[in-house]
Formats: structure tokens, sequence, C-alpha cells
């Protein structure tokens, strides 16, 4: 037994943190007791320091450790991969790789016997579970590599047990989704850490798998925004791998799902799009390389509005075997009509960029012009455009609030009515705007999610470098913006692509108002830059930057136009485009199998205002035609499901209908996702050396080339089992229930005695 103390920071900041604690209780609470007897006074300066050391020694984390010698029968367990990634033919003489396997066992099977004299042997078959395996079979017929999940469940099964270490036989690939997809690492530690034995290695396979055939696969495919309006033009970016294609012409092409005369619950059959002015829907291509991966842009026009499929195919080859991969699917929903947008702002770039909405989506930017410094008051501005309904939504650039106000006019009246009315209102970065442009005293305070104050305000020939971040900054979506809809860039990686932006050169400081104002994106230090709130029926954005432009310039065009889009669709509430009182949403569009859908659904009255107490019922109908219910929960002012039954590729009805004080709320909302045709085991079969090495370095093993198997068992006999094995138990002295109910009474004591003393 031993005493062992792990510190919860480094030594030095514990050591400072203690001290500076002890000074200020022994400094200050002193003099607040003075006034009493001295029996008071050490009763309650007592209470402080024994809590103050309780406090201490939870910092300090102490333990006992405790070892026990172990004397049960000692197992070594050899785990077997039996999936079917391991019927891939990359061994000697196209042996499988199961077969390779099976063969080193049986090869070695004298060695593994002389071990039964000390330690009980135990072979198990995994896939995506544990299987006793009585005898060896060269047959690979599992479903998935889920290797993470078998370590955890051999832990498991020998947490009372003598195992003295285990053998990890497969070709180390981990390919299992939904709850069977646990990291294998994460796993190894565990093992190692309660278990103390080592997971040794054996890796079987090839990570090259290009010539085993031709192989043409359709690797990723995204939108640049998944919803659009009619007659637009819409970029569809892929990425196409060619496998033992050398000197061959590909045909990529987009297909669209027909659905004349279909009704929802059914898909329609894909057609060809035919090639036009404004779009590119297929592409050929050619390689001299055995194995290539080529990124294709695609594009199509969007002729009528709906909800359809769209599929990128590589079409096959007579000589392929494997084709379930050639397509990926997803949906986009193409919308009638357009927004009108009010745009107001000093020439510059961020200006020439936003205009270009026009050519992407069916968004018309009506931009005024404002001259800049002393001759902005010039600037003639048309009351006409604040007139009612006549825009969706309106953008202040850098212009200052006197521009709005003149002749006695103050048309930041109107659009302030304009909002209340229900059109959204952006504020992007610049000089002379927000506080320092004089809107602290307009009618817009009250509407803009930011604190101001009439002392901000400049001239317009003046600086204000307190009120911006003098340096370059990364625009990152907050925790709260990464699910947001303004804030979706990818559906799989939206962090990531976030993050290959190109920096901007600086920005506002703002600070939002109140805790009802979201903060959707900030910079790498936390510096808030997109804050978002409703205002009654509206809903207003501060955006603290002004050179998104940038994105632009350097490549990111489709990032920019999305990020812009949805920006101006998201203030417009045409993110879901509906009149009807009950939606429902799941993006993104498409899936891998095994993975889980989140459904987002709500309710709205005439209004358009949520309905936060509504009753929801969910089903989702599957490709077989069997319906499943979907547990509904409450989310903010409307609701959330999770469904997790993913398994079969093809296309899933979701239907929300809802109640509000037993009555219906209009008609059931309806939508659907696509879940891929991929199979995740055997799209690519590579091996994975480099994951096995991983586990058997966190558990403490050894890797073990396949050619040196029985090497390594006799070393294994000629170290010998130890009669009897160390484990060690730690008793933690900090954490558990007796150290907080002391704490809890101790100070509980004390703020009484304190009350009776006068001192509360």
């Amino acid at each position: 037994m031993r005493f062992v103390i792990q510190p919860v920071w480094n030594w030095p900041l514990v050591v400072v943190t203690i001290i500076v604690m002890l000074t200020v209780l022994l400094w200050t609470y002193p003099r607040r007791v003075r006034h009493l007897s001295p029996g008071w006074r050490r009763v309650l300066i007592g209470l402080r320091l024994i809590s103050a050391l309780i406090l201490i020694v939870a910092m300090l984390r102490p333990s006992i450790q405790i070892s026990e010698t172990d004397h049960q029968s000692s197992r070594l367990t050899v785990l077997l991969d039996q999936s079917r990634s391991m019927s891939t033919p990359d061994g000697t003489g196209d042996l499988t790789r199961r077969e390779v396997l099976v063969q080193l066992v049986e090869e070695n099977g004298e060695t593994l016997e002389a071990f039964r004299d000390e330690v009980e042997v135990q072979f198990l078959d995994f896939a995506t579970e544990l299987l006793s395996s009585s005898s060896l079979k060269s047959t690979a017929d599992g479903e998935y590599t889920a290797i993470g999940q078998t370590i955890d469940g051999l832990r498991e099964d020998s947490s009372q047990d003598r195992l003295i270490g285990a053998i990890l036989m497969s070709d180390g690939a981990q390919r299992a989704g939904g709850e069977a997809d646990v990291d294998p690492l994460a796993a190894a530690r565990r093992f190692a850490e309660q278990l103390g034995v080592p997971i040794h290695t054996v890796t079987v396979g090839t990570s090259d798998v290009s010539g085993s055939g031709i192989d043409l696969a359709i690797e990723d495919m995204q939108l640049d925004q998944s919803v659009t309006f009619e007659r637009k033009t819409v970029p569809v970016h892929l990425q196409v791998k060619l496998n033992g294609a050398s000197g061959k012409e590909v045909r990529v092409r987009l297909l669209i799902e027909d659905r004349t005369g279909v009704v929802d619950g059914e898909s329609g059959e894909f057609r060809e799009i035919p090639l036009s002015v404004d779009a590119t829907p297929f592409r050929d291509l050619r390689t001299d390389k055995n194995s290539m991966t080529i990124p294709v842009e695609l594009s199509f026009v969007a002729e009528r509005a709906g909800e359809y499929k769209i599929a990128a195919e590589v079409v096959p080859d007579p000589g392929e075997v494997k084709v379930n991969n050639n397509r990926r699917e997803t949906l986009i929903t193409v919308r009638k009509g357009g927004l009108k947008v009010a745009y107001f702002d000093v020439p510059r770039p961020e200006q020439k960029f936003l205009r270009r909405l026009n050519d992407t989506a069916k968004i018309q930017v009506d931009t005024q012009v404002v001259l800049s410094g002393r001759f902005a008051q010039e600037t003639n501005i048309d009351p006409d455009l604040f007139a009612p309904a006549k825009y969706d939504v309106f953008i202040i650039g850098d212009v200052p609030a006197s521009v709005f106000q003149k002749d006695g006019n103050n048309l930041l009246r109107e659009l302030a009515l304009r909002v209340n009315e229900g059109a959204g209102l952006i504020m992007i970065g610049g000089l002379h705007n927000f506080g320092a442009g004089g809107y602290a005293d307009t009618p817009l305070a009250t509407l803009l999610p930011v604190k101001m104050s009439p002392e901000e305000k400049i001239r317009v020939d003046q600086e204000n470098p307190d009120g911006h971040l003098q340096r370059e900054v990364k625009f990152l979506p907050t925790v709260a913006g990464e699910d947001h809809y303004l804030m979706r860039l990818s559906g799989s990686q939206n962090d990531a692509a976030w993050r290959r932006l190109p920096l901007l050169g600086g920005a506002n400081r703002l600070e939002r108002k109140s805790g009802a104002v979201e903060v959707l994106a900030e910079t790498e230090t936390g510096d808030p830059l997109l804050l978002a709130t409703d205002t009654g029926r509206a809903r207003v954005l501060a955006l603290g930057v002004d050179e998104t432009w940038k994105w632009h310039l350097r490549g990111f065009q489709a990032e920019h136009q999305r990020f812009w889009q949805q920006l101006i669709l998201w203030l417009a509430h045409k993110e879901f485009d509906s009149d009807q009182p009950v939606w429902v949403r799941v993006e993104p569009r498409s899936y891998a199998p095994h993975m889980p859908v989140v459904i987002e659904f709500g309710a709205q009255d005439e209004s358009g205002e949520a309905i936060p107490d509504a009753d929801y019922e969910v089903e989702v109908l599957l490709p077989s035609g069997e319906t499943l219910k979907v547990t509904p929960q409450r989310f903010g002012d409307h609701g959330i499901g999770e469904f997790l039954e993913t398994e079969a590729p093809g296309d899933y009805w979701v239907r929300v209908s809802a109640k509000h004080n037993g009555s219906a709320l209009g008609l059931l909302a309806s939508t659907r996702f696509v879940v891929d045709s991929r199979d995740i085991e055997m799209d690519n079969p590579a091996a994975d050396p480099g994951l096995m090495s991983e586990i058997a370095s966190v558990s403490g093993g050894s890797v073990v080339p396949p050619e040196n198997f029985g090497e390594f068992l006799m070393r294994l006999l000629d170290e010998g089992i130890p009669p009897e094995l160390k484990r060690y138990r730690t008793i933690n002295l900090w954490d558990g229930w007796p150290p907080l109910i002391l704490f809890v009474t101790l100070m509980s004591a004390e703020w009484v005695l304190r009350k009776k003393q006068g001192l509360v």
C-alpha cells in the first residue's frame, strides 16, 4: 500500500493557489470577526480554515494504491478477425487474410499447445462482437470490423479473471458505424489501465489494394447549398477515386430524380441532365496512373420548385465487379420566388462581392452607395427604399446613422418599423457604424444585439482604434454556432471547413447586450464576431467583420456565397420556407449506414411565431416499407428526435404531425434523407497497420510481424508465466460523498453561526 498525490494542475500552480487562498483567508476573515469574543472568533475561523483545507485536499487529489496478489489460473486470449474484409485475397498465393491468419495459428499449434501447461489459451472470433471459437474456420462473414467494441467487450468479460495478455490478429481497419463505432485507441487505454495487461498485435493484409482490379468510386459529394431557387445553377463538388483505370476514359455525371406522378413516400426514377449553357452535368476523365483521386466540379440547373434527389455517378466499367460505390446521392430543396435585399455601404471590396449574390441564387441585392468621410452627408437616400413590404432584408455597412437622418426626416425610424413588421436586419463591420456611428441614439438601438453607448460616437473623419481588433482573425463557429443553420459550411466536417478559410484583417469589438443574444462565431481567442437575436417577428444580426471577400479571392468562392446566402435566408425566415403550421428538417441530407440522424421539427401560429408547447408525433418510413416511431424531445421552442435505424441504404421519409391544446395543427410535414449504398466494410478494404501499432503502443504490447509470430510465442513461453499476478486497486480520498457532505456541513454551520452573530 502506498500514498499517492496527483494534483489537479502542475505543482507550482497548485502551490501558488494554496498560498493565495490561505493568505486571503487569514488576512481578511479575522478582520470581519474581530468584534466577536475570542471563542466565537476561533470557531468561525476554524470552520473556514477546515473548509479551505478540504478544497486543498481536492486540488491535491490524494489516493491510496493497494497492491493485491492474484493466484487464479492465468489466461491468454487470442482475438481473430472474422469480418468480411478478411476475405480479401492479398496473401501469398492469393490466400485470403482469414486463411493467412488460420494458417499462422495452425503452423504454431504445438507452441500454443505448450502454453496449456501453465496458462489457458482462449480463441475468440470477432467482427462486431466477440464469438467463442471452438474450431478455426477460413470463412470471413462478419458484417463489420468493430475493434474498439471488441476490446471493450474483452475488458468487461475479463474484469474478474487473471488475463495475462491478449493477441489481436486482424487487418487493423476499424469499419463500424453507429454505437459499434468505439474508438479503438481509447478502448485499448481503458483495457490497459483496468486490467494492467498488454495487447500484442499481428497485422495481416496490405494497405495497398489498388492492384485488386478496376474500382471506380465517388468518395465525396458536396453541394454549395442544400437550398436554392428555380432556374439557378447549382455547383456540385466531387472526389472521384479511380483504381485500376490507367489508360481508360471514365465518365462522371449527375442524375436528377424525376418526381412526375410520384407521391411522398415514394422515390422517383433518375434521369440524365442534358448539357446546357448554364450547366455542366458530366465530364470525361482519363488518367495514366493506376490509382488516383481527382476533384471534379459539375453543375446543374434547378428547373422546378420542390425537393429532389441528386446523384453523382461514375459510369461503371464493364470489367468492374464492385459497383455499389460508384454512386452517391443527396437531396436539394428548390424554392419558388426570391428575396429582395437593400444594402447601404460605402465603396469598398465587401460591397462588390456581396452583389455577386445576384448571380448564385435568386436573391436581388439593391445597393445604395454612400459617400465616405466628410462627403457622407451629401448622399441622398430615397425614402421609398423603406416602403412597407418592399424589401425582405436590410444590410447596413460602414454608414454612420446621420446619413439616414436629414432635413428632419429620420429614415431609421421607418427602418425600425419594417424590422418590427418582420424584415431582417444585419449590420456588418466598419469604422463608422454601431456605437461609433451614433446608432446608440437611434431606433435601431433596441433592435441590434450589441451593447452601444452614445459616448462611443465619433466624427466621420475620426477613427476609433479601441473599438476594433487590430490583428488578423479567424472566423470560427462557437459551440452554439456549430449546429446553427447560419454556420453550416459542411455536413460532416464543418469546423474543419471554417478553419481552412483565410484570415480576416481585424474586426469590430462587439459585446452582446443580453443573455438572449446568441454568439454564433468568434475569433480563435473568443472575441464575438457574429451575434444573433430574435426581436419580435424579426431576426437581427451583428457581424463584426467586413473582409469576407478575401475568402472569395483566395479560392473559397463557394463558401463565401453559401455563408451569405444562408445569412439572407435566415434573416428572411426562409430557411424552412413553409407557410404551413408544422415544419421538419434533417441536415445533412445524406448519411453513411449506421450513422445517427437528428431530426428537427416545430410548429408555428398564423403570424409565424413558434408554438413551444406543441405535442408531436414523429415517424420514419424505411426503404423496406416499415414505419418506426421516433420519441420527440423538446429543444428550446421546437423539438428534436434521434433516429438510429439506418442500416439499409435508400430513402427514409420523415413525417411529423402536431397538436396544440388537443387540436391538430394543419397538415403533417414531411421530408426525407438518404442513406448511401456504401459498404463501409468492403468499399476500401485496405489494412491499417498504423492503428494496430498504436493499439500495441498504448497498451504496452508488441507489434508482431506475421512471419515472426512463432518466435514471439516461443519468447513468451521461454519467459514463463508468473505464478502470481500483482493487481493494483486505487482508493480516492478526495472524490466521493464524504468530503462533499463534510464541506457542505462546515459551510452551512459557519453560515448559521455568522447569521446568529449578525454577520449575514
